[in-house]
């Protein structure tokens, strides 16, 4: 495995110049290897991206070495020994040819024009889509003007857009109104009878209303809520635990008892048909976008936010709202799946051997790749916590060098059985941490390093604790801990505490080490260290100006920012302002009396962080701390809504809740959030019926959807900003 995976990479780094034509018999079976892990064993030892690259290197230096017989052209590996039934398929399952960026979305919509250029059938085309509204489902009937010869400038292609699930690959077959069989995929043409298991699945009807042939496909695939809580029951029962939800679908597909598999809450998503043509032409359907409007309703469920758009701008302009709704959903996405709408148009596109050419996968960007975690650290966080963080083999991802990534914590670390020295699936999606997911298991790596816990503190040497009810590992020392202090302190001055411009990280670290800085206090009278500061290297009389102006200017704060940044145990922005409620004056802050049961009434104010701000309160170091912030900050406490404004100076905004969605322009969510509160309004995260306004972005999709069900008014910024005056 390990000879195979080096190679693998060496291929990856390797200009197609390079290449001789004993490479491309060498690549050919390194692609069949993989494809055996992937499809016949499902223990992947590469990320999806790496093998479409290798695969793409191939299909290039079979062109150049003018290979007649091509490997690109066997579509998967050869079929498996399995313990169910083979059964051939009524019509080959192919792959897809696939993309990751806009140019190549833009080559794939040329390659269309141009064939059916070629066939001298297209014509200058545009005509209007509609979204998919279940409330109606109703299609548009389009007639095509076809023509000889195509005008200058080509036409316009209308397409569809739609998920591409992770799961497994299945087929359901119909007849005389009821579910008779279901076949997996595998080498395209033949596969296993699962039919058993796959009617222990809900949301899969087993009788529909269609008398004639249907063989329905696609995707079974395992909720990501579901595949935790599965992993977590074999934790404890020491049974085998899944590395992803793709494998733990289809081996709950597999399961020999059937009963098991319905325990699985496993879905299925419908986005194909084996009978299409047979199917279209008995319905007289003439979009693909029809189709599947008409399989949902017979009662399959489709892919979440299936669009038609009227050309590859559209698209392109759509692929954004894609990727925020991939975010919020409880499944696993592969890819996006790109079809020209029109059928009649299909077969003068055509198909390769390997994919139709009337459709595409566009990848999200490349968030998933392999490397080795070469030594791991334990990273102290400003309440404690211990974290394992990996030091990896440096790696592109999505345009992003990665050297790091969080382990989570040392119950993730067990589960994924990492040790040093481990290649490594890596994941990154646009700004977020990137994070290892699973473990390649060579079969020499018992040699390999543990990770484990460590015994003490690596900051301060104190012996680290364990949560009795959690996963956390954590240093005690509140109050001496060096990096819980630095941590807490880099948290305090940055964005989600005071905001200070020109104090960051570094300097946060230079100032503690020489001693310039002590506690957050002393932050806010470093204009007193103003010549001990100059007198460093790399600080200039201007930047040493501008960093005390903006810690002058911060220390104007409301009581909720203070309670944000002084670093209260599972206290963030939303919870220190339902705390805030409870200050209204200095000697609230610096007597803080209240107890639990008061605390746990206030909304959104569970037992654990009652306990955690009393704690806090209690603790001396901290009554210090509060007693030297009172004396330099100008806090301005909370004022109940009953006492704050004479009503001849309330605006339209005083006392309503707003729902702030979207970017806007001008200004950011958090600006906006700060106008909205300055005239007493109060922002919520998310609509609903006690909503009184949502202020919408341009792209304001779901949020905007929730406020008209619950008919709540919608504004704009121009309306939100003449509503503040």
């Amino acid at each position: 495995m390990t000879n195979k995976l080096e190679l693998s990479k060496k291929y990856l780094n390797t200009s197609l110049d390079n290449f001789n034509l004993e490479d491309v018999k060498t690549l050919a079976e390194l692609i069949e290897y993989h494809s055996d892990l992937y499809y016949n064993k499902e223990e992947p030892i590469i990320s999806d991206y790496e093998y479409d690259e290798l695969f793409k290197k191939l299909t290039l230096l079979e062109e150049k070495f003018w290979v007649s017989k091509k490997q690109t052209e066997k579509i998967w590996a050869e079929l498996q020994e399995s313990t169910f039934a083979k059964v051939k398929h009524s019509r080959p399952m192919i792959s897809l040819d696939n993309t990751y960026n806009e140019e190549d979305l833009r080559d794939f919509d040329e390659r269309v024009k141009r064939q059916l250029k070629k066939e001298s059938i297209l014509s200058s085309l545009h005509y209007e889509g509609l979204p998919l509204e279940k409330e109606e489902n109703k299609e548009q009937q389009i007639n095509l003007p076809f023509s000889k010869g195509v005008p200058e400038g080509g036409g316009i292609i209308q397409y569809t857009i739609e998920f591409k699930f992770d799961g497994l690959w299945v087929e359901l077959i119909y007849k005389d109104w009821e579910l008779k069989q279901a076949i997996t995929r595998w080498n395209g043409v033949e596969w296993e009878d699962v039919t058993v298991n796959i009617m222990q699945i809900d949301n899969i009807p087993k009788k529909i209303e269609y008398k004639k042939h249907l063989e329905v496909r696609w995707e079974v695939v395992m909720p990501i809520s579901v595949f935790h809580d599965l992993n977590e029951i074999a934790k404890k029962a020491w049974t085998k635990i899944f590395s992803n939800p793709r494998n733990a679908a289809s081996g709950s597909v597999r399961m020999k008892d059937c009963k098991i598999t319905k325990q699985r809450r496993l879905k299925f998503f419908a986005y194909d048909l084996a009978n299409f043509d047979e199917f279209r032409k008995a319905e007289g359907i003439e979009s693909y976008f029809q189709a599947i409007n008409d399989l949902w309703k017979l009662g399959f469920e489709i892919s979440t936010y299936f669009k038609k758009l009227n050309s590859i701008d559209d698209v392109i302009k759509s692929i954004d709202d894609f990727w925020d709704l991939k975010k919020t959903l409880d499944f696993e996405i592969d890819w996006l799946v790109l079809k020209v709408n029109d059928i009649g148009l299909w077969e003068q596109i055509g198909w390769t051997q390997h994919h139709p050419r009337y459709a595409i996968a566009y990848k999200f960007p490349a968030e998933i790749l392999t490397t080795r975690i070469l030594s791991v650290e334990h990273s102290v966080g400003r309440t404690g916590t211990i974290t394992p963080v990996a030091n990896l083999e440096h790696i592109n991802i999505g345009w992003v060098i990665v050297k790091r990534a969080t382990l989570h914590n040392y119950e993730e670390v067990e589960n994924l059985d990492a040790r040093v020295w481990d290649t490594v699936f890596i994941k990154r999606a646009w700004e977020v941490i990137p994070k290892i997911i699973s473990v390649v298991k060579e079969w020499f790596r018992d040699d390999f390093e543990k990770i484990t816990p460590p015994e003490f503190c690596p900051s301060c040497e104190t012996k680290v604790q364990k949560d009795e009810d959690k996963v956390r590992y954590y240093c005690p020392n509140k109050v001496d801990c060096p990096a819980q202090h630095h941590e807490m302190l880099t948290f305090a001055v940055g964005k989600q505490g005071f905001n200070i411009d020109w104090l960051w990280e570094r300097q946060v670290e230079l100032f503690l080490d020489l001693g310039i800085i002590q506690n957050l206090s002393d932050i806010f009278n470093i204009k007193e260290k103003r010549d001990d500061i100059l007198a460093l290297e790399w600080f200039q009389e201007k930047s040493v100006n501008n960093l005390i102006e903006a810690v002058e200017n911060a220390k104007h704060v409301d009581i909720a920012t203070l309670l944000t940044a002084i670093g209260i145990s599972g206290v963030g922005k939303k919870t220190a302002k339902t705390l805030s409620k409870l200050f209204h004056s200095k000697d609230d802050l610096l007597n803080f009396t209240r107890s639990a049961e008061e605390l746990e009434e206030l909304e959104d104010i569970w037992p654990e962080i009652a306990r955690s701000v009393i704690s806090y309160f209690e603790a001396p170091a901290h009554k210090r701390l509060l007693e030297d912030l009172v004396w330099v900050l100008d806090i301005k406490y909370y004022i109940p809504l009953s006492n704050s404004l004479p009503e001849g100076e309330r605006t339209e905004l005083y006392g309503k809740k707003v729902c702030i969605t979207w970017s806007f322009e001008w200004y950011t969510r958090d600006e906006l959030i700060e106008k909205l509160e300055s005239v007493w309004g109060e922002f919520i995260s998310a609509v609903s019926k006690k909503t009184d306004f949502l202020l919408a972005g341009e792209k304001a999709w779901s949020k905007l959807k929730k406020a008209q069900e619950f008919w709540v008014k919608v504004i704009s910024l121009e309306e939100f900003l003449e509503m503040l005056r």
